[in-house]
């Protein structure tokens, strides 16, 4: 093989390589240590499929997810992060779709009718799961884009409005594993269906009945055109 012949197959197998050598990073929020001490500020100089972690720590500012990323909580000693949004608009809001959010505390809305929310979502094919959303105008708010999504073990407590869910396909319950002595039976049982809690569907007299008593409301609570068939009558997180 003569030399220009092997420069020209060099030269194409660049960009292969680079691409190879590519993948999804992992970047650190923390309020003393850590590159950024700001979740947006971590979500700008992000990739799409990037996880950022965060860690214990009250962050207040209003955040804007505009690519797919994975965003969890991180208790790193003082427990579930808290964002804040100060009473301005949406605390979080969801613009990317194939977005995972796990693990925070969200608080701290603006006061509109009008989508001011805990968590809005205007985006397809996410993955909600173990936050604890309270004190918001709406805790989750769901724009008509926003189909396909999974809400599970959510607690929804103390907003004005639980839900408003705008969009079509959104699941509110799943599969979804436990840990501790809980996630060792289930080894063996396999995980069990979840849904969420809503502090204004957690009492007989909101309509929520557990004669069996195995935690789980008797009757779904309806959520726009869902159903959250297990809605849990206790905090999950």
């Amino acid at each position: 093989m003569g030399f220009f012949m092997r420069s020209c197959i060099n030269l194409l197998l660049i960009p292969i390589l680079l691409l190879g050598c590519a993948g999804a990073s992992e970047i650190l929020v923390g309020q003393t240590g850590e590159n950024y001490s700001k979740i947006q500020a971590a979500i700008d100089v992000s990739m799409p499929g990037d996880t950022i972690k965060v860690k214990s720590g009250i962050y207040r500012e209003n955040v804007n997810i505009n690519k797919p990323l994975s965003l969890v909580g991180v208790d790193s000693g003082n427990g579930t992060p808290l964002v804040n949004g100060g009473g301005s608009g949406s605390v979080i809001t969801i613009a990317a779709g194939n977005t995972t959010f796990q693990g925070f505390n969200i608080t701290g809305s603006g006061h509109c009718g009008c989508g001011h929310a805990g968590i809005r979502i205007s985006s397809s094919n996410n993955l909600i799961m173990s936050n604890i959303i309270y004190k918001n105008k709406y805790g989750i708010y769901i724009e008509t884009a926003g189909t396909n999504n999974t809400f599970v073990s959510n607690d929804l407590l103390n907003n004005s409005i639980s839900i408003s869910d705008s969009g079509s396909n959104n699941s509110w319950d799943a599969s979804a594993k436990s840990s501790g002595w809980r996630g060792l039976l289930e080894m063996i049982s396999g995980p069990r269906i979840r849904g969420n809690h809503y502090s204004d569907y957690d009492e007989v007299v909101e309509g929520c009945n557990d004669t069996n008593k195995d935690l789980i409301c008797d009757e779904p609570k309806a959520i726009g055109s869902s159903l959250d068939s297990y809605p849990s009558i206790s905090a999950m997180n």
